[in-house]
């Protein structure tokens, strides 16, 4: 009961605008202004100061109810308070101030609370303060000082189902997964077989992968070094030009190239599973999002399928030939990495270091990857 009591008065005066402290009497009022009076079980007093008696008949233009579950979580936090001191002999105090925007459509209702401490010379030594904002969806502001230590806390809740949930404004996640996307093209290099090996039609010649990649940053959250893991999913398409095709004769990998027909696709297609192992600098802009970056790492990973495609005319029909051997590619592979770029924009490339093929069983040549990295 004495609870119930404490929350209404604390209703009564945030309704009407004015202060609810610890320390005044009826001999600070204006000897104009009437008092409505609320006895507390201890002696302590609550006064409800009135200017005339349209400010009680006003309560009505006030969602209480609404109020009520708000002041509530301050009813504990008076309790203590009551009759309470500081260390220095002066007594806590608690203002409430309840607004409301007459004629705003949205019956928007604004509370401040506010709690302070102060020491023998007047001086505040903490304070807290509470803003609330009620609609159908309001917002709790608390700013705490104390000793010079600041913390900001945003408080979301819903008026529907009064539930509350506490979001921190700052989260800080050492570790975050993050989907991104790698489009770009392939070329051969350290072709010292360039004699048996065709040359690459460049536009069909992609490279794509699909990464979930796990970012992890080292040395604090004002560090700008990351280490970049996970997996990537990547599918090579190597596209021969001047007619040339692959073929897996006698257990070895050659390529061939056709004079008797004309192919209008001939191509190999690989996908693979990597795992990268990449250091990482990433640099905030002023604004504190993210800005320059820079990185570079090694690979490994493991080959999934292959097929050859051949597509050509024969007898005014289009004919598509599939071919899913293994050719003779190397099923392992390594190599290097690296991305630089700007927010969600990078360039990566990509090097492998083992040949594409078996060693002694098809052409001597690595492959490289090259293109544009979009960040999810």
């Amino acid at each position: 009961m004495k609870r119930i009591l404490l929350a209404m008065a604390i209703f009564m005066a945030a309704a009407t605008g004015v202060s609810a402290k610890g320390g005044l009497t009826v001999a600070n009022r204006a000897q104009n202004q009437d008092t409505i009076v609320v006895k507390m079980a201890n002696g302590a007093k609550m006064i409800l100061q009135l200017q005339n008696m349209k400010q009680l008949e006003a309560f009505q233009n006030y969602s209480l109810d609404s109020l009520m579950r708000e002041l509530n979580k301050y009813v504990k936090q008076v309790d203590k308070m009551e009759g309470a001191t500081n260390k220095d002999g002066n007594p806590k105090q608690m203002t409430v101030t309840f607004n409301t925007k007459e004629g705003d459509k949205d019956n928007v209702e604004q509370v401040t609370v506010t709690v302070q401490e102060t020491d023998a010379k007047g001086k505040v030594i903490n304070k807290e303060h509470h803003e609330v904002r009620i609609n159908k969806s309001f917002k709790i502001d608390v700013d705490i000082e104390e000793d010079g230590d600041n913390t900001d806390i945003e408080i979301n809740t819903s008026d529907d189902d009064d539930t509350t949930k506490h979001n921190h404004v700052e989260n800080y996640k050492a570790t975050r997964f993050n989907f991104d996307l790698d489009l770009g093209l392939n070329a051969f290099v350290n072709e010292d077989d360039a004699a048996f090996i065709p040359d690459l039609k460049p536009m069909g010649s992609r490279y794509v992968s699909l990464n979930s990649h796990m970012i992890s940053q080292i040395g604090g959250k004002k560090s700008p070094l990351y280490i970049v893991s996970g997996l990537e999913f990547a599918f090579n398409n190597y596209m021969f030009d001047k007619n040339y095709i692959i073929q897996d004769i006698d257990d070895n990998t050659v390529f061939t190239k056709i004079e008797e027909r004309q192919y209008e696709k001939s191509k190999l297609a690989t996908s693979s599973v990597n795992v990268p192992i990449m250091p990482m600098l990433k640099f905030k802009r002023e604004n504190g999002k993210e800005g320059f970056h820079i990185g570079a790492g090694g690979f490994a990973g493991y080959r999934l399928g292959s097929h050859s495609k051949l597509k050509f005319e024969e007898n005014d029909n289009t004919t598509k030939d599939k071919d899913h051997g293994s050719f003779n590619l190397s099923d392992f592979q390594y190599g290097l990495t690296g991305v630089i770029g700007y927010n969600d924009l990078s360039l990566f490339v990509k090097y492998n270091m083992n040949d594409l093929f078996k060693e002694n069983r098809g052409p001597q040549v690595s492959v490289i990857s090259f293109g544009l990295r979009l960040l999810n």
